[in-house]
C-alpha cells in the first residue's frame, strides 16, 4: 500500500505504508489536521508517536518542520519510515526510534513544539499516554491526538474535530 504527501516541497510524492498493523491517516483528515496546525509547523521540532509509515511527520517536514523524531514499536514500521525518509533524501532531518511509546516518553528529555499521536483505536492507548506525552511539550506547544470518538481524552482540549470515525483532539500547553 502507498500513500502520498499532500502539500509542501514533497507534494504528491508516494510513501510506502506497511500492509498490516497500520491505519494510515486519510487525505481528508491529514488536510484538516495541517490546516489547523499550519502556523505551528515551520522550524518546529516534532515528535511523531505511534508513527506507522511516518506520513504525518514527513508531511510536516514537507511543510518546513526543522526535525521530526519518529517513534514506533514495530521494526517493520521503523524500516518503512527509514525507507520513506531515504527516498526523499531527508534522513538528516529525522531520528527514527523503535520503542514502545510510553517507554520512549518516560525516558525522553527533549521538548517538542508539536507532537502527533496516532495510536491504534479503541485500546485505551490515547487516554493512557496523553498525560505523559503532554510533559514533553514546550510552552505554547500543541499535542494533536488522532483517536476514535469513543475514546475519551481526559484533558482540557484546545480544539476538537470529528471526521467520521476519526476524532482529532488538540491540546495546547499554556504553562
Amino acid at each position: 500500500m502507498s500513500i502520498r504527501v499532500s502539500s509542501g516541497i514533497y507534494r504528491s510524492r508516494r510513501l510506502e505504508c506497511p500492509a498490516k498493523g497500520v491505519r494510515p491517516t486519510t487525505d481528508k483528515v491529514k488536510q484538516a489536521l495541517f490546516s489547523v496546525l499550519a502556523s505551528n509547523i515551520h522550524d518546529a521540532d516534532i515528535l511523531d508517536l505511534f508513527a506507522g509509515s511516518g506520513s504525518l511527520g514527513i508531511e510536516a517536514l514537507s511543510r518546513g518542520a526543522r526535525h521530526v523524531t519518529f517513534v514506533d514499536q514495530s521494526m517493520l514500521c521503523k524500516r518503512t519510515i527509514e525507507k520513506n525518509l531515504s527516498g526523499l533524501d531527508i534522513t538528516d532531518k529525522a531520528t527514527v526510534v523503535k520503542s514502545e511509546a510510553l517507554s520512549f516518553v518516560r525516558q525522553c528529555t527533549q521538548a517538542f513544539d508539536l507532537i502527533f499521536m496516532d495510536p491504534p483505536y479503541n485500546k485505551g492507548l490515547a487516554s493512557k499516554t496523553v498525560p505523559h506525552v503532554y510533559t514533553l511539550l514546550k510552552i505554547g506547544g500543541i499535542l494533536a491526538i488522532e483517536h476514535s470518538p469513543d475514546e475519551v481524552i481526559d484533558m482540557q482540549p484546545w480544539k476538537t474535530r470529528t471526521y467520521g470515525d476519526t476524532m482529532i483532539t488538540y491540546i495546547k500547553r499554556c504553562t
